[in-house]
């Protein structure tokens, strides 16, 4: 089976090209492009094509492009630029260092899967035809033709569909800061944290998910509070405690999440996303001692996928300042967290964050704590 690696630092984009080219082929992915690059010049076996992003923060397409092209072993394997622009310079740009092509995001998977197919037979053609002294004209005639025919195919709707997986994550992670900047924010910093603690659990056999499904969890994980959109504004932005009516009434943002959801999975049968999206929204305030909410589910009635999330949830909480409550340094939260192990939390799960603490201090640090 071919392999193709995807570099990308958006683990939205990574998931959308895995699931358009998984099956077919073996697909790698890699957020940092320095790590990519060291990969391919240690490895004996190099991936029959690359699908690269120009726009990258730590090193940029063209960048790393430049680096393989001047690698010995590495300057044969055709790359497929994508890019979030429809700029026509950046395009010429890419075709003029080299690339094979150049696809828009988002995108659109059969369209995507048939320029990898093409490309990768390409690539087969073009050795057969450097073994049997033909020349290169064959394989630059055969690639004109093709663009044509894609071109032609092709039309402007077609190449602005977006995956409606991403459409949904960023407009309801969009909305949620709208309504609470905070709650936004937290959002994204429990999807962080989780990355962590869920590769941890992965690489050990402990978690139930398969790694394939990793972005897609994280993806989902943005969307944990997305019920506080539907909280009365004197709820969200009250400062200070609650009181027990107004707890009860911030209980509620559990079963407005799964409510919608539920209403509306018909239209996408037996799709994961639903399914990760639903267990954390609903579940993530589960106890396992029983004594959570909204269902009081107990122990490994709680679905694994929220008693992962819970504990970071809680993490993020306790070192993030609120205006009830100040923070919590890293080692108080994590004594917290163990304290509450078999009584909140999954003794498991805590084990787990025991293994990784020093990462979510890393990651603490890194989104602006104080260590």
């Amino acid at each position: 089976m071919h392999i193709v690696m995807v570099i990308d630092d958006s683990p939205t984009d990574l998931l959308v090209a895995e699931r358009a080219l998984e099956g077919a082929y073996r697909v790698m992915t890699e957020q940092n492009g320095r790590h990519a690059l060291d990969y391919m010049k240690k490895v004996s076996r190099l991936p029959s094509l690359v699908l690269l992003d120009i726009d990258m923060k730590a090193i940029n397409g063209f960048e790393l492009f430049s680096k393989m092209m001047a690698d010995e072993k590495m300057k044969n394997i055709p790359v497929i630029f994508v890019s979030g622009s429809n700029d026509i310079s950046t395009e010429l740009e890419a075709y003029q260092l080299g690339a094979v092509d150049y696809v828009i995001k988002p995108f659109v998977s059969e369209i995507l899967k048939k320029k990898v197919s093409l490309h990768i037979g390409i690539a087969e053609d073009k050795a057969k035809i450097a073994e049997q002294n033909q020349t290169l004209q064959d394989y630059n005639l055969q690639l004109q033709e093709y663009n044509n025919e894609l071109q032609g195919k092709a039309s402007e709707a077609i190449r602005k569909a977006g995956n409606l997986e991403y459409f949904i994550v960023e407009m309801i992670a969009d909305l949620i800061t709208k309504k609470d900047g905070f709650t936004g924010t937290h959002c994204k910093k429990v999807s962080k944290y989780m990355e962590i603690l869920l590769k941890k659990m992965m690489r050990d056999g402990n978690a139930i998910y398969p790694f394939k499904d990793m972005n897609l969890i994280l993806m989902s994980s943005q969307l944990i509070d997305m019920g506080k959109i539907g909280l009365p504004d004197r709820i969200i932005q009250k400062e200070g405690k609650y009181t027990p009516e107004e707890f009860d009434t911030m209980k509620q943002h559990t079963l407005y999440a799964a409510d919608s959801i539920q209403k509306f999975s018909y239209l996408l049968p037996n799709s994961p996303f639903i399914t990760y999206m639903y267990q954390m929204t609903r579940s993530h305030h589960e106890q396992w001692c029983g004594r959570g909410y909204p269902d009081g589910l107990r122990g490994n009635e709680i679905p694994q996928i929220a008693r992962i999330v819970s504990v970071c949830d809680v993490y993020d909480a306790l070192v993030s300042k609120r205006s009830y409550k100040q923070t919590v340094t890293h080692d108080q939260a994590c004594a917290i967290i163990n304290q509450a192990a078999g009584v909140q939390f999954d003794p498991s799960v805590v084990n787990a964050f025991n293994s990784v603490q020093a990462e979510f201090r890393e990651m603490y640090i890194s989104t602006g704590g104080s260590g």
